[in-house]
């Protein structure tokens, strides 16, 4: 079975706006933000598919279910792309119907690679196309120790 293209998650505007922020902000090829960028929206699509699933993801420290979470390349796409609101909300609304959130925590999982093998999982089951060379590796917690908590923990 062939893998869907990630470009097909979003419009051709969308996308190419995601693209040229990513490239500009983090000074790589377009080449290389066009796959980045591929492979943080299947990460969004991933989430949504695995958000509501009870009998998907891991147990955290306060008691709710972990889904997946980003390696360090697929998260500089998402701080890039953070910063650069509407065509971030639109990719949102046309993957999630909805805005999602970059809520940092760590966990075990992430620090054991735990986390990641749930996610690569979650990752194949949207049939989208996943680029290993954006996977590979542990996550781990994009902000460092005495960042403020806006999480409510």
């Amino acid at each position: 079975m062939t893998a869907l293209d990630p470009q097909t998650l979003v419009t051709a505007e969308v996308l190419g706006k995601l693209v040229d922020y990513f490239a500009a902000d983090r000074h790589v090829t377009r080449v290389y933000a066009e796959r980045a960028v591929e492979q943080f929206l299947v990460f969004l699509r991933a989430h949504v598919d695995t958000v509501t699933s009870e009998d998907f993801g891991m147990l955290l420290p306060d008691g709710s279910i972990g889904r997946v979470v980003p390696t360090l390349p697929v998260d500089a796409v998402w701080h890039s792309v953070l910063q650069h609101t509407v065509p971030y909300a639109a990719a949102c609304e046309q993957i999630a119907g909805s805005f999602v959130h970059h809520i940092p925590i760590l966990t075990e999982g992430m620090m054991d690679g735990t986390a990641v093998t749930f996610t690569l999982a979650a990752l194949h089951a949207t049939g989208y196309r996943v680029d290993m060379e954006f996977w590979h590796g542990e996550a781990e917690w994009c902000c460092p120790p005495g960042e403020p908590d806006f999480t409510g923990r």
